[in-house]
């Protein structure tokens, strides 16, 4: 093996485990948010009421809202006196509405979050809150939200990582928990170990780094911080588990919880209660701290705190049998949870102990656990085994004297062990990692807008919960009681009964009530979900279905069906949850639809596609009407328009698919484009030389030549337009009018008459979201004047940038009155103005244009031109991505531009509108009045000297585009340019589901979303030219309040040449055509000569007198010449079947010569957007190109990117005569790689509801429609997550998952077999093994069976069992289940003895006798014995085989079966498995076994010895792969000549406790992959020629990368080479065979591992690293330490950076602005081209997964 080695690493799925959750202000003052980490990664959510029914309700949402228990629907009555809210409650009784969360943005941080807490900040000032985060080992990062660019700005960092600090312990880096003090004074940071750092918080910053968001410059900030050590001076607190801030203290006040004396297991008799609980108070001027008071005596098994408000106070202490309220220094009560709980408390504590509730046998794990308080004396706890019960402290006042419980969910397992509990998909019994409480949602008035109080519940199995939890008995008794009293009579009168309220919400129960009674008043309902796909147990890769189901014939192997699927991506199966609850999640990184039809259409293949709906008009009353456009989203789709090459097709859509003839539709040509105007009752066609209008019953009504121009390369409908450009640049703009019913075009100017519009696009505004400066400014009046009222000093500079903490609700629904129909008439300008001030600024203009009035001048029409403009119907707006760079978005029909930003072609993180006073000034661009802290804002810095010679001044007349600069611009120079634009709707009807896709030349897409934005010196301006009333009309009145967001996403497309090659492929298949045809046309008058001369034989025959004669003349020779005249006519031109069209000789390399009308093709001619408004119910939009994707929002109204893919096949007018079964279209030239596809359109009809119809490269056309999403059928495909991904849940309610080796693909019959689990007591067995002989001697002749041999033939885990406890633990009872690949469900089952765990479960190719090939895939389960410490381990292996079965009547999936070929008993513990040269390598214990599989018998004949545990095995042809658990990596090989032995080659030296192990290869190049207990993922070498390996015996570690979370598991796969390799790339990338290691992490997280070759290693590596220096990290993190093992990890092993971070170039580089990309590579002395080859050819390993 030879080095040096690089390794390339990237996170292809983001972590989902929901680990914190936080709830506040964040996005702006009074808005709810909801902040997740995951892992790295950082949600925002904003919690916003969605109406039940009508237009607002989300779809496929119908059953997020149930009320888990109880009755959700209450009658409404009529209250005359109810005040604010209550009374807008009760008057919008009729449509309820339930809180949905919405997400905001989701950034990926540099570093783990280990805890975050909400800092408070003042709503008086209109200051948002920020977020406190903190990460390993000690460090804390303050941010805030930057609303100018939708990003998250770094405000403070601190950081405590000084050895002085250090108490050089393993925990170090997991004592990073946060706390913030209620009142928001302070924040402490707890670390290493009893050591606190205090943070003050709400007073001016001092030596913080800090950025220009809303915080800064309001006095808002954080003081210098402290630590404080609690073990020193007269605290003396040790030990410290966990602590919490107190409420109602004058000074910030802590309670700690710990233990002095640090006791174990074996002390429990003699040390029982030796934890405490110390209150202490801090003095944050004097930086001390004070003891108040200590409560001691506390059970030795309490981990965790809950504070309780006021007026109760004090905390909850949970322990692990107990539950202990204590307040004001003493225990007021100790609730016992099962019978073992009074072992735990000492006699001292005994008279506050309570076992009223010790029947429950409740264990509790307080660190797994999840609680909240949800009443004044009520708290919820979710326990670590997805059960939830209530607390209730009860008492008088603040006096708690007993504490009561009561089970509201979850299985009871040990009442009702046996009763099959189904899962209940609206059940709040989750496994918990979090819980908070949400902020109120607020109305326009500040009342709460819900009587609920909403909660969040973070899970570990997949499901997240969105809670509200409201008090049946208080709303009903108090809420309109006390409001009407304070209405009538004051608040004084209403104080006395909310006194008495609060009083009896605290009060003990009555005698006569039972427990169940008050716990029956709180009604928990399920408004929303949060998906996740962790936490992770066990993962493998499989084929999906749908591609087996595609390939008939499943090959009889693993590898052959890995082989058979190469062309198709795999599937990610992963096991989430544990043994307690859990399930499988199904992930796919494309999309397939489920096929309905697919069909070749006869003729020339298809280029574009169109599906149009069209409304009939009647007469009504001498009027004609449309029919009801209330019906128009269930509406079919009325006609298909397909076009070809030289023709277009028009069927009508249906059920049946009906070609039409007689049409008014143009066929003679192809179509570029078809669209619906005038209310969707007539259709317009446009084809290169002309349009044409139709109606619904297909009659053409009008038809418009374009004349004798350049043809139309471009067309875009949007009601009432329609844009045509042609092939030079020219644009044109028709208008229909609503009278008449005609086009009638627009004049826009010369300007547009020349090579100015690079792209250009409509935007129909249907929910009139985008709003001017002037709308906002007067919607949010009221925070702009208290924010001048705050700072009535301040600069007009100063007070901009605080008028950015004030934008007001950019997601909540903003509405227009909304008229229908259409104008009689509309304002036109003058052509030359409108072009001159589009492309010239306003200095250009006309001089009356300055002199003109206020409010009458460009971009500032009057209210009564305003009305109508829009005439009652949507605003349109154009835009036009200029050729020297900008954008410009135009108001229609005036041609007023709105809204404009420079270098557009730059694709910079945030697009603005130039920071000079005007929006039409040509200034600055992107984002250069951002904060330079802000992630999304460094574009700004990139593009500064791109923008240099413009100098903020207003620009010449001379043409875009024409400054040096721009001409040798690099991006244009390689043909990077702005291919297509498309501003969309996706989702909602607010500005947040406006998005902008773009699409370059070179195949990459660029995805934005829009937010509402004014800009700061519009507002000071305003502000400044009249403080008090209403400002005077300005300039920018009318400009729209509006940037973007670039959006990132996992797909990576690049390919300069990609025009190139589809322009080829389509001249190969229209040649290919124009052969089939003139064959045909060959064959069939071949045929009709045949026939004609057999019928003249017949009847020369027939009239012949002599037989001989008539045979002597049909053998002559004319006979024979024309036989041979027809088979040269039969192929032509040496076109001989023979050849095939794949063939050297083919003559179809290159399309010159063909007549084709002007030689365009269909990339050209046709749209590569497709918008589709409901698709599954997501709104979605098609990209075509390189990757073809759909960008859907799904109901967190995020907008998705997933590569779409649709199973084709080459139409047989294609496939060369002869051609063989496996022909490859694509290396004969007539497809491109991965199966592209070309359109997309939506299919509405009976057969196919809110479909879609494709239509691929090859011209097949395919019906298809998405799966059934999971909010809409629990089960289902959910697409709004990274990866769309299918969650299924295993067995019943009580049951789980294994947490080792939980799932196994058997791909001979595509089945998965899991590690299923149901919860069972523990009983001990019987220790003495007299009697256990004498019990087997008893049973054996009772069964008169021979007498065992003593001691020898009864293992411990078959003796009888004891009972010694009444409350025995639970434990999980293993089963391995056969679940079906289509419908997900259990099919067969094998239950293994009790205490049996299955330790590992493989699917592996042994070698068998019975196998037909010599190997066959076999299930291997290895499994272990856990009867208790003083029992030594045994262990078992089996071996199952998957075979064909009769199914069931009327269940066909149950047609497997498992079936036990072996199993064996072992003295230890099965840890590992894995295949070596055909044969089965298991790990018992520290030995490593090589077995053969023969005759149903496994026979051992190599062994090897290891010093520890064998925790993973992983092979690669005769190799073997060793992660010991102590003793790190071991690499053997076996030997099979002579004595079959294992040989230790090498192994690594130091002292890695090794999760998991496997290879990857490159070449002739290999090397170990092993991932240890703490996260990160180390790479060894095998060099025995390096001096350092000493001849080999040591393995060199050659590099390591920080995974952020515990690897579970490990997959290699293998690929093809690429199909289509990259002449340009690195030679040594696009020969060597693809091959990448999964990783998968308990967070969630996939990992792709694959090496690359040196020389593009370095030239990515120096450009990794500029990014490092040049880009500011977010939260102010190192992104090389996040990837870094820490020094006490690391042993003496040095750093080798040899390892490349993918997450750092992919999005900062590949999807990054083109100015960065251009200064980094200019740095490094290449192109930018070159690297992002080289980046594409290095993720081109990772297509296998689809990606």
């Amino acid at each position: 093996m030879r080095d040096p080695v690089y390794t390339y690493c990237r996170e292809v799925v983001p972590p989902s485990v929901v680990e914190q959750a936080a709830s506040l202000c964040f996005t702006r003052p009074g808005a709810s948010n909801l902040v997740l980490a995951r892992g790295n990664v950082l949600e925002a959510y904003e919690v916003e009421l969605v109406a039940t029914s009508g237009d607002g309700e989300v779809p496929g949402d119908e059953d997020a809202g149930s009320a888990y228990r109880g009755d959700s629907g209450a009658e409404d009555f009529e209250l005359p006196m109810i005040r604010g809210g209550a009374q807008k409650r009760a008057a919008g009784g009729a449509t309820r509405a339930r809180p949905q969360l919405h997400l905001v943005g989701r950034w990926s941080l540099h570093g783990r979050i280990m805890d975050m807490l909400a800092v408070r900040r003042s709503k008086a000032r209109g200051e948002a809150d920020q977020l406190l985060l903190s990460f390993a080992e000690a460090k804390m990062s303050l941010v805030a939200f930057d609303p100018s660019t939708q990003g998250i700005v770094t405000e403070s960092i601190h950081y405590y990582e000084h050895d002085a600090l250090r108490t050089r312990t393993f925990n170090d880096d997991q004592t990073c928990e946060l706390r913030a003090d209620p009142e928001c004074r302070c924040a402490a940071l707890r670390l290493y170990g009893d050591q606190l750092a205090v943070l003050p918080l709400g007073v001016a910053s001092a030596g913080s780094i800090s950025g220009s968001g809303p915080g800064a410059g309001t006095g808002a900030g954080t003081g210098a911080s402290f630590v404080l050590d609690m073990r020193a001076g007269d605290v003396g607190v040790r030990n410290i588990r966990d602590f919490v801030f107190l409420s109602g203290y004058l000074e910030p006040t802590l309670a700690l919880l710990h233990e002095q004396a640090p006791a174990w297991a074996g002390q429990i008799e003699t040390a029982r209660d030796t934890c405490a609980v110390t209150v202490v108070s801090l003095d944050m001027s004097r930086r001390a701290v004070s003891v108040l008071s200590t409560a001691a005596g506390l059970p030795s098994d309490s981990q965790a705190l809950a504070a309780i408000p006021e007026p109760i106070g004090g905390v909850v202490v949970l322990a692990a049998s107990s539950v202990a309220h204590v307040a004001g220094g003493t225990i007021s009560t100790i609730l016992a949870l099962n019978r073992a709980a009074t072992r735990r408390i000492g006699a001292a504590m005994r008279p506050y102990l309570d076992t009223s509730s010790a029947g429950l046998g409740l264990v509790l794990n307080p660190l797994a656990s999840a609680c909240v308080v949800v009443g004044p004396a009520t708290v919820a706890l979710w326990t670590h085994h997805a059960r939830v019960f209530l607390l209730r402290l009860c008492g008088d006042g603040r006096l708690v004297k007993r504490i009561a419980v009561a089970r509201i969910a979850g299985a009871d397992v040990r009442a009702e062990p046996q009763a099959p509990v189904a899962h209940v998909w609206d059940d709040i019994a989750v496994l918990p990692s979090c819980a908070a409480e949400l902020c109120p949602i607020t109305d326009e008035d500040g009342d709460p807008a819900t009587d609920e109080r909403l909660f969040f519940v973070g899970g570990n199995a997949g499901r997240s919960l969105l809670l509200g939890v409201q008090d049946t008995r208080q709303a009903a008794a108090s809420d309109v009681d006390i409001d009407i009293d304070a209405d009538l009579y004051g608040a004084a009168a209403a104080a006395p009964k909310a006194a008495a309220a609060a009083a009896a919400a605290t009060a003990a129960p009555a005698a006569g009530d039972s427990d169940r009674r008050w716990a029956d008043d709180l009604r928990f309902t399920v408004h929303d979900e949060v998906l996740g796909t962790g936490r992770v147990a066990a993962m493998d890769v499989g084929v999906p279905a749908a591609a087996r189901a595609a390939a008939p014939g499943a090959a009889p192997t693993a590898a052959a069906a890995a082989a058979a699927a190469a062309a198709e991506p795999l599937e990610l199966v992963t096991c989430v949850g544990s043994e307690w609850r859990g399930g499988l999640c199904i992930q796919q990184r494309h999309i397939q639809p489920e096929t309905i039809a697919a069909f070749d259409l006869p003729g020339a293949p298809v280029r574009g596609i169109w599906t149009v709906r069209c409304l009939k008009e009647y007469n009504i009353g001498g009027v004609m009407q449309a029919a009801d456009r209330a019906s128009l989203a269930d509406l079919g789709d009325t006609f298909m328009v397909l076009s070809r090459d030289a023709t277009t097709s028009v069927f009508a859509a249906g059920n049946d698919l009906q070609e039409l003839d007689r049409t008014g539709f143009f066929t003679a040509g192809p179509t570029i484009a078809v669209g619906e105007i005038l209310g969707h009752t007539r259709v317009v066609q446009v084809h290169m030389q002309g349009l044409r209008v139709v109606n619904a019953a297909g009659r053409e009504t009008q038809s418009v030549e374009f004349g004798r121009g350049e043809p139309a390369v471009f067309a875009e409908v949007a009601d009432p337009y329609v844009l045509v450009r042609t092939r030079d640049g020219e644009l044109s703009l028709y208008e229909a009018s609503p009278e008449s019913g005609l086009l009638q075009p627009l004049a826009l100017g010369g300007g547009v008459r020349g090579r100015l519009v690079a792209a250009a696009s409509l935007f129909e505004d249907a929910h009139r979201v985008l709003g001017t400066n002037r709308e906002w400014a007067e919607r949010n009046k009221a925070a702009l004047a208290a924010a001048a009222a705050a700072a009535p000093h301040a600069a007009a500079a100063p007070l901009a940038e605080a008028f950015d903490s004030l934008y007001a609700d950019a997601s909540a629904p903003r509405k227009r009155k909304r008229a229908h129909g259409h104008a009689a008439g509309r304002r036109r300008r003058h052509a030359g103005d409108a072009a001159d001030d589009l492309y010239y600024g306003e200095d250009a203009a006309q001089p009356e244009a300055d002199q003109a009035a206020p409010g009458q001048g460009q971009g500032q029409p009057d209210d009564e031109a305003r009305a109508k403009e829009v005439g009652g119907q949507c605003p349109v707006y154009l835009l036009l991505a200029l050729a020297g760079g900008d954008l410009a978005i135009v108001r229609l029909p005036q041609l007023d531009r709105v809204w404009t930003t420079l270098r557009f072609d730059h694709l910079l993180d945030t697009l603005a509108p130039p920071a000079s006073g005007s929006s039409s000034s040509s200034g600055g661009g992107g984002t250069s009045s951002d904060s330079e802290g802000s992630s999304s804002s460094s574009s700004s810095s990139d593009d500064d000297d791109d923008d240099d010679d413009d100098g903020g001044q207003p620009r010449t007349n001379a043409a875009p585009g024409a400054g040096p600069h721009r001409a040798a611009d690099p991006a244009a120079a390689r043909g990077r340019r702005i291919d297509q634009l498309r501003l969309v709707q996706l989702g909602g009807d607010t500005i947040a589901g406006v998005h902008l896709a773009v699409l370059t030349t070179a195949g990459e897409i660029a995805l934005y979303r829009a937010f509402e934005h004014c800009a700061p010196e519009y507002l000071a301006r305003r502000a400044a030219a009249q403080p008090a009333g209403d400002a005077p009309p300005d300039r920018d009145d009318e400009a729209l309040a509006l940037r973007f967001a670039r959006m990132q996403h996992g797909v990576l497309a690049y390919d300069p040449d990609y025009a190139q090659k589809v322009r080829r492929v389509q001249a190969r298949q229209a040649r290919a055509f124009r052969i089939w045809i003139r064959r045909s046309e060959l064959r069939a008058e071949r045929l009709a000569r045949q026939h004609a001369r057999e019928k003249q034989r017949r009847d020369e025959a027939a009239a012949a007198a002599a037989a001989a004669a008539v045979a002597d003349w049909g053998d002559g020779s004319d006979g024979d010449g024309h036989e041979q005249q027809d088979a040269g006519l039969g192929e032509p031109n040496g076109l001989r079947e023979s050849n095939g069209l794949g063939g050297s000789n083919d003559g179809l390399d290159e399309p010159d010569g063909l007549d084709e009308p002007d030689g365009l093709y269909p990339l050209e001619t046709t749209s590569k957007f497709a918008a589709l408004d409901s698709v599954g119910g997501y709104p979605a939009l098609f990209v075509s190109g390189l990757r073809p994707v759909l960008v859907m929002a799904g109901p967190k109204r995020y907008a998705r990117v997933h590569p779409l893919r649709v199973a084709a096949r080459l139409p047989a007018a294609l496939v060369p005569a002869g051609a063989a079964a496996d022909f490859d279209a694509e290396a004969a030239g007539l497809a491109t790689p991965g199966r592209a596809v070309v359109g997309v359109a939506r299919f509405h009809s009976a057969a196919c509801a809110h479909g879609l119809v494709a239509l691929t490269q090859a011209g097949t056309v395919v019906v298809a429609a998405l799966p059934t999403s999971a909010q809409a059928a629990r089960g289902g495909v959910e697409f709004d997550a990274p990866w769309p991904v299918r969650c299924v849940p295993v067995g019943t309610a009580r049951a789980g998952v294994g947490t080792q080796g939980g799932v196994a693909f058997h791909a001979a019959s595509g089945c998965y077999a899991v590690a299923a689990t149901s919860i069972e007591p523990f009983r001990i067995r019987e220790p003495n093994p007299d009697i256990a002989d004498r019990q087997a001697r008893e049973a054996a002749r009772a069964g008169r069976r021979a007498d065992p041999t003593p001691g020898m033939v009864i293992p411990e885990f078959q003796r009888a069992s004891l009972d010694t406890t009444s409350a025995p633990p639970l434990v999980p009872r293993f089963s391995v289940d056969l679940l079906s690949p289509v419908t997900w469900e259990t099919i067969d089952s094998h239950v293994l003895d009790p205490d049996e765990h299955i330790a590992s479960m493989r699917t592996l190719e042994l070698e068998c006798a019975q196998a037909a090939g010599g190997a066959r895939a076999l299930l291997c389960v290895g499994t272990g014995f856990v009867l208790g410490e003083d029992v030594m381990s045994r262990g078992r292996v089996y071996v199952f085989d998957v075979v064909d079965v009769v199914p069931l009547p009327g269940r066909p999936q149950t047609s497997r079966k498992l079936k036990l070929l072996f199993q064996e008993d072992l003295h230890g513990a099965v840890g590992a498995l894995a295949e070596l040269r055909g044969s089965l390598a298991m790990s018992v214990g520290a030995k490593v076994f090589v077995r053969s599989f023969a005759a149903d018998a496994l026979a051992s004949f190599a062994f090897l010895d290891c010093q520890t545990w064998v925790r993973s095995l992983g092979s690669l042809r005769n190799f073997l792969l060793i992660g010991d658990l102590i003793s790190s990596v071991w690499l053997a090989s076996l030997q099979e000549e002579g004595p079959a032995r294992l040989q230790v080659l090498g192994r690594d030296a130091g002292r890695l406790p090794v999760e998991c192990v496997d290879a990857v290869v490159l070449g002739r190049q290999m090397q170990a992959l092993a991932a240890d207990a703490h996260g990160h993922l180390h790479l060894f070498v095998y060099a025995p020629r390096d001096a350092h390996s000493l001849s080999g015996q040591r393995l060199l570690r050659r590099g390591e990368y920080g995974l952020g979370s515990r690897a579970v598991a490990m997959r290699r796969l293998v690929a093809g080479p690429a199909a289509a390799p990259d002449p340009a790339a690195d030679p040594a990338l696009e020969s060597a065979p693809r091959q990448v290691c999964l990783v998968a992490t308990a967070s969630g997280a996939v990992h792709a591992v694959a090496m690359l070759p040196e020389k593009s290693f370095k030239r990515l590596h120096r450009i990794a690293a500029q990014l490092i220096r040049g880009t500011p990290p977010l939260a102010g993190l190192n992104p090389r330490a996040f990837r870094a093992v820490p020094l006490h990890l690391r042993g003496n092993q040095a750093p080798r950076r040899t390892v490349l971070d993918g997450d750092l170039l992919v999005p900062l580089y590949a999807h990054g602005p083109a100015s960065r990309q251009r200064d980094a590579a200019q740095r490094d002395g290449t192109s930018p081209d070159r690297v992002l080859r080289d980046l594409v050819a290095i993720e081109r390993a990772f297509s296998i997964l689809g990606a």
